[in-house]
């Protein structure tokens, strides 16, 4: 089969390499879509980065190809698969909600043309949905937006700032529109900018021109409701706690390092609540094909689609900010 591999220092190559067994309880998929996210940047730029894996792809979608080993799964399956793996034994997993797992891993390497999953961690794919949309769907595009809706509970009417207009932002944007929140999207970006008022946002703003005072005057003094940071940046932490408004909350889906927080003045004082989510449970699937089919328009995220063959053009503009969601098609 034909895999990606990345070198670091911006080096991508596709190579032969043997295709996969299915593990026991299991199955080979024959990956149709499969998602560019911004967490493999890190090995994608840095050559010294051994410790990510050289294929970092986690959010396929395709048909089952091989199922000699699956007790729940035939041939022919329609399929996405949750990029994170839990141990399917404990409790936890029983309840669909393996990110809580403990012995839980992320699967990765589906940047190929063949992708082997255990049975558990696949969802079923309707026929109405096609494969990039499939991957989305099961992966972080719409899971991460889609579960972060779950825990902020948006009311119509309420504003939302969206810090960081990548994918992660971007599907934010696109699910709290549908939700019926007045949205404002905020990135360095101005084609990303672009991106955030056609999938919904009522107003875009500068995040390097002195953005509060903009959304001060936006709001007419009240501020945020609520804020998405999905930068993943000390910065875009920092801007959202100036953004916030009093009473107001603060997702975080955007994996970040160290930040600065004083807990009397930037949350007690004003009743701020700060939470983080990663992904979304197993379980919520069902709910999350429910909202595509009552008028979520989950494709709008995917602005580039390329052939295996050009993945390292594919990660040349998802690096650069050039693309939406990016899909691989193998």
């Amino acid at each position: 089969m034909q895999t990606v591999r990345m070198l670091g220092g911006e080096r991508v190559e596709v190579m032969d390499a043997p295709d996969p067994e299915p593990p026991e309880g299991g199955v080979v998929v024959r990956v149709r879509a499969s998602g560019l996210c911004g967490s493999e940047m890190h090995r994608y730029r840095d050559a010294q980065t051994i410790e990510a894996p050289p294929n970092g792809g986690h959010e396929p979608a395709g048909e089952v190809v091989d199922a000699t080993r699956s007790r729940r799964w035939q041939v022919g399956d329609r399929v996405g698969i949750h990029a994170v793996w839990g141990c399917g034994r404990c409790d936890w997993c029983a309840q669909g909600i393996y990110t809580f797992c403990d012995d839980n891993t992320v699967g990765v390497g589906a940047h190929a043309e063949l992708f082997a999953a255990p049975d558990h961690v696949l969802v079923r794919l309707p026929d109405d949905v096609d494969y990039p949309v499939g991957a989305l769907l099961a992966g972080d595009g719409l899971g991460v937006p889609y579960h972060t809706s779950q825990r902020l509970k948006t009311r119509g009417g309420d504003t939302v700032a969206v810090v960081g207009c990548g994918p992660i932002g971007l599907g934010n944007i696109l699910v709290q529109a549908f939700l019926g929140a007045r949205l404002v999207g905020l990135d360095l970006v101005p084609r990303r900018l672009d991106w955030a008022r056609e999938l919904g946002a009522a107003a875009t703003l500068d995040a390097g021109e002195e953005p509060v005072e903009a959304l001060r005057a936006i709001t007419a003094g009240r501020m945020a409701d609520a804020v998405i940071e999905a930068s993943g940046r000390p910065e875009g932490f920092a801007l959202a706690l100036r953004l916030v408004g009093k009473g107001g909350t603060i997702a975080c889906c955007g994996e970040n390092r160290d930040v600065t927080l004083h807990v009397g003045r930037d949350l007690i004082r004003r009743d701020i609540t700060v939470f983080g989510g990663w992904y979304y449970h197993y379980r919520d699937f069902p709910q999350m094909v429910d909202l595509r089919r009552r008028g979520l328009a989950v494709e709008r995220l995917i602005s580039h689609e390329f052939p295996l063959e050009q993945a390292a053009a594919a990660f040349t503009e998802f690096a650069a900010a050039r693309t939406a969601k990016a899909v691989l098609k193998p």
